[in-house]
C-alpha cells in the first residue's frame, strides 16, 4: 500500500513537473475523475504522457466525467470537404488527416483506460471499446485514401458494369471484437470481382484495390512526431507474405479449397467485415463458411 501511494505521489509531481496547468486544474476539481486521477496516473504511463503532450485532453476528459468517461469520446475527425487540386495541397491535406487521426487515437485511448483503471468498465466494455476504435481509424482510412484514386482512376467495376468495393476483413483480436491496448489489428483486403476502373486513366480492379489497401494501411501505422494510429497484419491473407495484398472472391476460393489448412479454419471463424459488410455477406456465405464448416469430416481432421 505504501508503494503504491509513494508511486502516486511521484505520478503527480511529475505530471506538475511537465503540465502544471493540467495539474493545478486537476487539483482544484473536486470531481470523481480528479480523485481517480492519482491512481490511473501511477497505473498508467501511457495516460500520464497523453496528458503532458496535450493539455487539452484533461478538459475534455472532466466535461464527460458526470458519465464516467462512459461512451465515444472526442468525435472523430472529419474527412475534407473536397480533395485540394494540386499535389502540394493535398499532401497538406494528408499530413493534417493524420495528425488529427492521430491524436483522436490518442485521446480515445486515454478515454478507455481511465475507464478501466478507474474500475468502471467491464473487460468485455474495455474491448468493444478499443474495437470500436479501430474499426473508425479503419473506416476513415479507407474513405480518405480512395478519394485520390477514385478521382484519377474512376470506380472499380466488373464486367457486367457494377461498382465494386474493398471490403476489410477483420481477424483475430479485432475480428473478435477483444482487442487490447497493445494489439495490432489483423486485415484481409478482399473485394468480389475483378474487372476495371471506369476512369479516363483505366487500371484492373486488383491495380486499384492493392494502391487502397496499400494507402489505408500507411495512413494507420506510419510513424510520425504524433505517433501511429494502429499496427496493420495482412500476413493471414492467402499465401500469407508471399501473396497478393488484396484478393477477389474467386481467388479466395480457390485458395481456400486447394491450400487452405486447418487452423486457417479456426482463424476464419473470427473472420468478420468492418468495412462493406454487404459485400462480405456474400462472399461469406458462398467461400468462407463451405469451408470453414465443411459437410464431411475426416480422420485426420479429428486428430
Amino acid at each position: 500500500m505504501q508503494a503504491f501511494e509513494a508511486a502516486q505521489a511521484r505520478a503527480l509531481t511529475m505530471l506538475t513537473e511537465r503540465a502544471p496547468d493540467v495539474a493545478a486544474a486537476l487539483h482544484q476539481s473536486d470531481s470523481e475523475l480528479a480523485a481517480s486521477a492519482p491512481a490511473v496516473l501511477a497505473t498508467s504511463q501511457f495516460v500520464l504522457d497523453a496528458l503532458c503532450r496535450d493539455p487539452a485532453l484533461w478538459p475534455a476528459l472532466l466535461a464527460r466525467s458526470a458519465q464516467r468517461l462512459a461512451g465515444p469520446g472526442l468525435p472523430s475527425p472529419e474527412l475534407p470537404a473536397a480533395l485540394a487540386a494540386d499535389e502540394g495541397a493535398r499532401l497538406e491535406q494528408e499530413l493534417t488527416f493524420m495528425a488529427q487521426l492521430r491524436r483522436w487515437r490518442r485521446a480515445e485511448f486515454v478515454r478507455i483506460a481511465w475507464r478501466d483503471l478507474a474500475g468502471w468498465a467491464a473487460l468485455d466494455e474495455t474491448l468493444g471499446d478499443l474495437s470500436r476504435a479501430a474499426e473508425r481509424a479503419l473506416w476513415l482510412a479507407q474513405e480518405f485514401a480512395a478519394r485520390p484514386l477514385l478521382l484519377r482512376y474512376g470506380q472499380p467495376r466488373n464486367a457486367a458494369g457494377e461498382a465494386q468495393r474493398l471490403i476489410i476483413v477483420a481477424m483475430g483480436k479485432l475480428g473478435g471484437a477483444e482487442l487490447n491496448f497493445s494489439s495490432d489489428i489483423d486485415l484481409v483486403p478482399l473485394y468480389l470481382e475483378s474487372g476495371e476502373t471506369d476512369g479516363a486513366r483505366s487500371i484492373s480492379n486488383q491495380e486499384f484495390f492493392t494502391r487502397l489497401a496499400q494507402q489505408l494501411i500507411r495512413l494507420l501505422e506510419q510513424q510520425t512526431e504524433d505517433g501511429f494510429v494502429f499496427r496493420v497484419d495482412v500476413r493471414l491473407r492467402p499465401f500469407g507474405d508471399s501473396g497478393p495484398v488484396v484478393s477477389n472472391a474467386a481467388a479466395l476460393e480457390d485458395y481456400l479449397q486447394i491450400h487452405g489448412r486447418d487452423w486457417e479454419r479456426y482463424a476464419w471463424v473470427k473472420a468478420r467485415a468492418v468495412t462493406n459488410e454487404a459485400d462480405y455477406r456474400e462472399l461469406s456465405a458462398g467461400t468462407v463458411r463451405p469451408f470453414v464448416y465443411r459437410r464431411y469430416l475426416d480422420f485426420g481432421l479429428f486428430e
